[in-house]
Formats: C-alpha cells, structure tokens, sequence
C-alpha cells in the first residue's frame, strides 16, 4: 500500500499503546493519526514507519550507534526487525554504556547470523555450537506486527535517509570485517556475568537509551 503523501499533521490520540511513545521522539516530530486500515508494510517519501517495541522496552529516537549502524549497513526498514533484534540490540547497547565493551557490527557478525523468518521479516540467530549471546530475548509476542505507527521524514534527524521501501535482497552479516581489536572485545563479552547479557522487561525506573545517551 502507498500512503498519500498529504495527510493529517497533528498527532491523535485513537491508539493509547502507540500514543504513550510520542515522548520517544525530539521536540516537533510530527506524527500520522492512527488508522486502522494501515499497513505496516506502506510505503511513502513522506511517512516512516517505526514499530512500537523498540520504544516499549526502552529506546528513544534518534537510536545510539550500535543499532542505527545496524540498520543503515543492512538496507532494512525498522519495521523488518523482529522484536527479538530490537532486544537484543537494546542489550548490546546498554553493555556498550555500561561495560565499557565497544561492541560494534564487526562484533555482532561475530555473535549471531542475520536470518529471515519470511515475508522479509529478519531475527538474529546464535552461531552454530556457541550459547545464546543475548539471554531472554525470544519471548513470543503475539500481537508486536499490529503495534506500529508513521512520522514525518523531514520532522526527524536523518529522517530523509531512511529507507523509503522494505529491504527485499538477500541480507547477511558475514561479509563484515573483523576489526583489529575484534576477538579482545568478545572475549571480553564472554567474561561477563549472565545476568548482564539477559533481556529483563523495562521498569518504570529504566533508562531510555538513545543516541544522546552517551558522552562523545
């Protein structure tokens, strides 16, 4: 489905799940009211589509590196990630903060394979005789594809780079390089305690990461 390009620019509040993540966003995003004959599939140059759990578990936009990388070295709209990405990403992020492990893509090509789960959908999957990196992170949500909403390209930092179409080639992350400091940061990674590579649900007191959330 393609979105007409002139729509409504005030953002509605018809869908509450959806309208609580307004405060995810810089000052002056403009947001698409909700309509329930959307798809998240739509295409516009003038609309994104951003899935809700990234925002429900703790993220803020504009996303910190790790994971925007992520997305602009693999072509994929936001909406291709299963929720298990954004977990698991979510955690790579806060190890990245707090660990002081500078885990980039070159490690994640390292950690897991980037599969399709189809319909050009994509998960992460652990590699072949190696524990799951990321513990916790797959749990089976039932209603996460419904939980999607559309903000304006040019009310967003880079928002007119994003992609403006789904990601429909194949796409792995086996062809990254590995960085001369590559092997140092997953062994340090191994060496941290379980409890820190595990996804736990965002509690009312959890920090929001972003891009901002870092000192540069």
């Amino acid at each position: 489905m393609i979105l007409p390009q002139t729509l409504p620019w005030s953002f509605v509040a018809t869908d509450p799940e959806v309208d609580q993540l307004c405060h995810c966003f810089p000052d002056g995003t403009i947001f698409r009211p909700f309509d329930s004959s959307m798809k998240s599939d739509c295409v516009s140059d003038v609309w994104v589509t951003f899935p809700a759990t990234p925002f429900q578990i703790g993220f803020t936009y504009p996303f910190p590196t790790l994971t925007q990388g992520f997305f602009t070295l693999t072509g994929l709209c936001y909406i291709q990630a299963m929720s298990m990405v954004w977990r698991v990403l979510y955690v790579l992020e806060h190890i990245v903060e707090h660990e002081g492990i500078n885990i980039g893509l070159s490690e994640l090509s390292r950690l897991y394979n980037l599969v399709s789960h189809g319909s050009h959908r994509y998960l992460f999957k652990s590699k072949p005789q190696q524990p799951h990196p990321i513990l916790k992170t797959t749990k089976n949500d039932t209603n996460w594809r419904n939980q999607f909403f559309f903000v304006r390209r040019d009310s967003i930092p880079n928002g007119g780079h994003l992609p403006k179409k789904w990601n429909t080639d194949a796409i792995s992350l086996s062809h990254i390089q590995e960085s001369p400091v590559t092997k140092e940061r997953i062994d340090a990674f191994w060496k941290l305690d379980p409890a820190i590579r595990t996804f736990s649900p965002r509690s009312k007191d959890s920090q929001e990461i972003s891009s901002t959330s870092y000192t540069m």
